[in-house]
Formats: C-alpha cells, structure tokens, sequence
C-alpha cells in the first residue's frame, strides 16, 4: 500500500515539472555567482540542449503517431535529454551549491514518473510498433550515430512552443553575462 502512495506522489510531483522548472530558472538568476570562464563552459551544454529540443519539438507529433525519427531514433526522449543538457549548463553557469542540490532533487523527481508515464501511454496507445522501437532505442542515453533530421518541420517547433524556451534561455544567458561581467569589475 504505502509503495501505491508513493507512486501517486511522485506522480503529482511530476505534473508540476513546469512549476519546478520555473522555479529553478528564478534560483539561477537569483543566486547565479558564476564567473565568465564558468558562463563559458556552461553555454555550449545549454545550447547543445537547445537545438536537440528544438530539433525534437520539430519532429514529434504528440499523441497522433509515434515518433521514431529525427531525434527520436537516437534516445527515447530526447526533448527530455535536452532539457537535462540546458539545466545542467544552468548549473555550471550558476556555481551555487543550492542549485546543483535542487537541481539533484527535482529533475530525477519529476522526469523519472514522466518518463514512466509516457512509456506506458506509448505501449498502451501503439502497441508493437512501441515495443519494436523500445527494444531498437535507447530510454535516455543517445546514440548520435542513429541521428537523422527526417520528417523535420519549423511549423511544429512554432506549434510546440519551443520559441518561448529560446526566449527564456538567452535571457537567462544575458543575466549570466552581464552578472559575471560585474563579479570581474568587483
């Protein structure tokens, strides 16, 4: 019984990834003391996390089909890796303690249940065709030597909002920049 708890907790939990999300984009701005070289070395794990995202919201078509193309054919979930790729740059660009701590907490929370929970509505919905492409693809770790940029379109990375993360990151970047612009001045 008490494992059927947790299950739904963790689940509750995992539908406020967005909420967990924001609220991690604010500690990073907040709290973020990293100097340039740090900045630096963190851009190219967020950028790099970026494009797979937006090469991932470009590609899928929530819920009508399984994607298994573009970079789908490398891990599972890539808008999810690419997600981790970005948070993980925020936290070498933040150099805070605190943020790596929430950051160690609350992404395994909240993407893990998701990850389950995707999985199954994907087996549920198509079947074999998912077990096929489950058995073929890795869950989270990619193989880039499957990359492909088939059925790529920028009219999904629109429908899917990926222009707004683009948005949020290079504010977040400029605050970075212009933050370890004032602790070289100090």
């Amino acid at each position: 019984m008490g494992g059927n708890r947790t299950g739904i907790v963790l689940n509750r939990i995992a539908q406020k990834r967005t909420t967990f999300n924001w609220i991690f984009f604010i500690l990073v701005l907040i709290l973020g003391k990293g100097t340039l070289i740090y900045v630096l070395t963190g851009i190219p794990f967020i950028l790099v996390g970026m494009v797979l995202r937006t090469l991932s919201s470009g590609t899928i078509k929530k819920n009508e089909i399984l994607t298994d193309t573009g970079p789908y054919t490398m891990c599972r979930h890539p808008l999810y890796l690419g997600s981790f790729l970005i948070s993980a740059g925020l936290v070498i660009i933040s150099q805070s303690i605190f943020i790596l701590t929430y950051f160690l907490i609350f992404f395994p929370i909240t993407y893990i249940p998701t990850i389950f929970k995707e999985e199954k509505f994907l087996a549920d919905k198509f079947g074999k065709a998912h077990l096929i492409y489950k058995k073929q693809t890795s869950l989270f770790v990619p193989d880039i030597r499957k990359f492909n940029l088939q059925n790529f379109s920028w009219k999904r990375v629109k429908e899917n909002k990926e222009h707004i993360n683009w948005l949020v990151i290079l504010f977040l970047i400029t605050v970075a920049l212009i933050k370890s612009y004032s602790i070289l001045k100090d």
